[in-house]
């Protein structure tokens, strides 16, 4: 599978790092996402956060809710910059939805997450719903049997919701290379049996860092969750210094294409 391409560009004299991935909306993507999105009625632009302690933090998404990230889009694809609203920050809802009752909290496992999403399905009605669940389970170094299958119960829950499901691979983690390795191809694997989005952050921490450097750049101290520091600041030097940039970034712009190519057509 191909991975993240990274390719530089240069506007108003600065360095920009564009994050693009050509395979996450496939042919066969748009029109499955079409087909799930066609039964929608919720809350149009209501994007559900969906994970552990990656997620919980108001580092992931939060900026959404307040900043312009079209500022950093330096890439003709043919698709405008901004939504028909005109700010994305009008157009996408819930970016500050934390904490267990929206289905995201610190040291969440797939059984977690399996427990409470169904009140937020019904309840928020989200239009798509960004998913990263695994960084836990891996917790002892292997992936646990009943991941793949948990994993899957969260994908199908969100389809029966008309709930478009955004994929996210795992960050790299100190210690855990064969883990993290093994639930990412479960996760990049089951992106392409149902067809659906594929925010492969993980693939995007090894090209802005590769080999190992990732450890204490993109990835904190800790070696288990994003560093922080300007999340909405995506610029070619704090790509690879902020991991919660790097996975706002990676995230926007496959939320930006699922706008223009499947929630608005």
């Amino acid at each position: 599978m191909k991975q993240i391409l990274l390719m530089i560009a240069v506007v108003a004299g600065q360095s920009v790092l564009a994050t693009d991935n050509p395979e996450t909306l496939r042919p066969e993507v748009v029109k499955a996402m079409r087909a799930v999105h066609s039964g929608f009625k919720g809350t149009r632009g209501r994007v559900a956060q969906f994970g552990d302690s990656i997620t919980y933090s108001m580092a992931f998404w939060s900026p959404m809710s307040w900043d312009d990230p079209q500022r950093f889009l330096t890439k003709d694809d043919g698709l405008p910059k901004t939504p028909a609203k005109g700010r994305w920050r009008d157009a996408i809802q819930g970016a500050r939805d934390k904490g267990p009752k929206f289905g995201n909290y610190s040291g969440w496992r797939v059984g977690n997450l399996l427990k409470t999403m169904d009140a937020v399905l019904v309840r928020d009605r989200p239009e798509a719903a960004i998913i990263m669940i695994g960084t836990n389970d891996i917790s002892g170094n292997r992936v646990p049997a009943g991941y793949r299958a948990g994993l899957e119960s969260v994908i199908a829950k969100c389809l029966k919701a008309h709930c478009v499901p955004i994929l996210n691979t795992i960050p790299p983690r100190r210690g855990h290379d064969a883990a993290v390795k093994e639930i990412n191809q479960i996760i990049r694997a089951l992106s392409l049996e149902h067809n659906l989005p594929l925010a492969d952050f993980h693939a995007a921490c090894l090209r802005a860092r590769p080999g190992n450097t990732w450890d204490g750049t993109i990835i904190s101290k800790d070696g288990v969750h994003p560093s922080g520091g300007k999340t909405n600041l995506y610029s070619e030097i704090n790509l690879k210094t902020s991991g919660y940039a790097l996975r706002n970034w990676v995230n926007f712009l496959i939320l930006r294409r699922l706008h223009f190519r499947v929630f608005e057509h």
